[in-house]
């Protein structure tokens, strides 16, 4: 191990275990045989031969237009995301030897057209524009570029197909212009943009655009000992920037760079929940519900090859054989260029074993506690309103959240102290409120300016206390859940379990103010999804206000309210 990687793990506080395998965890030999880069091929590209259609039919035939060869979505609408999102679809037919479209001239001419219009909508600068927020934005053109670049690579090597190579080059070059002087908005566009500028680099080679990606990279990487990035977004961001690294790792040889990537995917595998589904909650941003562990299949298939790591070849195993629907269409380019891309993919990983499915996991730099038994999951969280998930097989408590009407939206319930005794986890949050006197004379100007008189000076009085006590106790998968509200007597407490749409939802009643709500009285209630129960209770209905002053939206699906009034004390059993 060179200085320079060593001092790297000692400044992002990663360990040499950080390229060893899950830990703990007792592995069994898979009985099927590998799959090979050919029919993982097959098995995706059926897919994309099925969707692609739709996309030619959105297709605008407007000679003279700006729009004209790009494609218009459901708000009748046409921009160059959606623009590039079709390109993808249909380009990934087209370059497959496994597609019935593969080097079709319908889709060569689909192809033309849409780079026509690509080149048409790209300013002079080089940028394209998020219509719906980001305008001439070089962190959105810097993911078309990460986007694109594997199928301009691939069709580099392909006969007969020059009009596009050169269209899309041209693209391409032109961007690299916006990324030398561009800016960012967030957390992970750093990388985005380093990542872009190294694939430019890749086709245009020049100094200028290594100079400016070491610039980025000089800022150091945000992740952070549990191997989660600032932005902790499981479901969208990490993806792209685990990508990002690889890419940047891969083609320039900076071994430090792979060893971030290889730290966030050992702390993926403890994100899974059964299905193949991924714990997202836990975002800081793009925040979603039902998001699956495919995007991340680059990655653990490139490492499972390199590496020879048996468990993410398990992992990747599972994917290619029970999640084939969204890993041909996940993100936004499926996997197809991908594996064409590049060589290492005709190489084959080692012998499966297995992938954790059985594991109680913490993560405190990210706040998550992390249980799975099976097809049993339950995760909790801190600093995030909804502070548990539960979820059986197929039936889903998406969010679990807890509101006291006290000083409106300050009484959401947001764990601040996160305490492990045994196999109980105990959330805490103390809130203390009150009412704001006289702005202090000798400041005062008189003007009647409230803006000149800020809170902060102000003195607090008649202040009023909550404390909020959340344990959940798990045994073998089934869950107790204990809440305890004190302080300030009589305030209003509402707690809701939000439950996934498309289950049957018995032993409740309804709330006849809000849609698909309801209250529990006493006794159990269920929610079923096909052979999957989840039985809860019991119920508690002492007052029928479900959706306080303060309190957050309801989330989509069924929502059970179990109600009362503090000092608040009950318990919940989920099995």
């Amino acid at each position: 191990m060179t200085n320079q990687r060593r001092d790297f793990l000692k400044q992002t506080g990663l360990a040499a275990t950080a390229f060893a395998l899950a830990p703990s965890i007792t592995f069994s030999q898979f009985s099927n045989p590998v799959l090979s880069r050919d029919q993982i091929l097959e098995r995706i590209t059926k897919v994309n031969d099925r969707i692609i259609q739709d996309a030619l039919s959105k297709q605008i035939d407007k000679p003279g237009d700006r729009w004209h060869g790009g494609f218009m979505n459901e708000f009748e609408m046409a921009h160059a995301h959606f623009l590039r999102s079709n390109f993808t679809r249909i380009s990934n037919s087209f370059i497959s030897p496994f597609s019935e479209y593969y080097l079709s001239d319908q889709l060569h001419e689909s192809l033309n057209r849409a780079l026509s219009c690509l080149l048409n909508v790209q300013h002079d600068d080089g940028t394209i524009d998020l219509y719906s927020t980001n305008f001439q934005s070089p962190p959105d053109t810097a993911f078309f570029v990460n986007f694109l670049s594997p199928a301009y690579a691939v069709l580099l090597t392909m006969a007969g197909v020059d009009d596009l190579s050169e269209k899309l080059g041209t693209f391409i070059k032109r961007a690299g212009e916006s990324f030398l002087v561009g800016g960012i908005h967030t957390a992970n566009h750093r990388w985005v943009m380093t990542n872009a500028l190294v694939r430019v680099n890749q086709f245009f080679p020049s100094k200028q655009y290594i100079d400016r990606m070491d610039e980025w990279l000089s800022e150091g990487i945000d992740i952070d000992p549990d191997g989660q990035y600032q932005e902790t977004s499981v479901a969208t961001y990490t993806p792209h920037v685990n990508n990002a690294f690889q890419t940047i790792g891969h083609l320039l040889d900076r071994p430090e760079l792979l060893d971030v990537v290889r730290r966030n995917l050992n702390m993926t595998l403890y994100y899974i929940r059964p299905k193949g589904e991924l714990m997202a909650t836990a975002s800081n941003r793009g925040n979603r519900d039902q998001s699956f562990v495919t995007q991340y299949y680059y990655g653990y298939k490139y490492f499972s090859i390199i590496d020879q790591n048996p468990v993410f070849a398990a992992l990747c195993d599972f994917m290619e054989r029970e999640l084939v629907e969204p890993l041909a269409q996940v993100g936004d380019t499926g996997n197809i260029p991908y594996l064409l891309e590049d060589p290492v993919f005709k190489q084959n990983p080692p012998s499966p074993t297995d992938f954790p499915k059985n594991f109680v996991k913490r993560f405190p730099h990210s706040g998550v506690y992390r249980i799975r038994r099976e097809n049993r999951d339950l995760a909790l969280i801190e600093e995030n309103p909804t502070f548990m998930t539960y979820m059986k097989g197929e039936a889903v408590l998406q969010s679990v959240r807890l509101h006291a009407a006290f000083y409106g939206r300050r009484g959401q319930f947001q764990a601040e102290e996160f305490e492990v005794d045994g196999n109980t986890i105990h959330l805490k949050r103390s809130l203390t409120h009150g009412y704001w006197q006289p702005f202090p004379e000798d400041i005062r100007t008189g003007d009647g300016d409230w803006s000149k008189m800020p809170r902060h000076q102000r003195e607090m009085t008649q202040q009023q206390t909550l404390n909020y006590r959340v344990s959940v106790t798990e045994t073998n998968g089934k869950v107790s859940m204990d809440i305890e509200i004190e302080g300030t007597d009589y305030v209003p407490v509402s707690v809701e379990l939000s439950f996934r749409p498309g289950g049957d939802l018995t032993g409740v009643e309804p709330d006849f103010h809000n849609k698909d709500c309801y209250f529990m009285k006493n006794g159990m209630a269920q929610y079923k999804v096909g052979n999957d129960v989840i039985h809860f209770g019991p119920g508690r209905t002492e007052h029928k206000w479900s959706q306080m002053r303060g309190m957050l939206p309801k989330h989509e699906g069924y929502c059970v309210y179990l109600t009362g009034e503090t000092p608040f004390k009950h318990t919940i059993e989920l099995g």
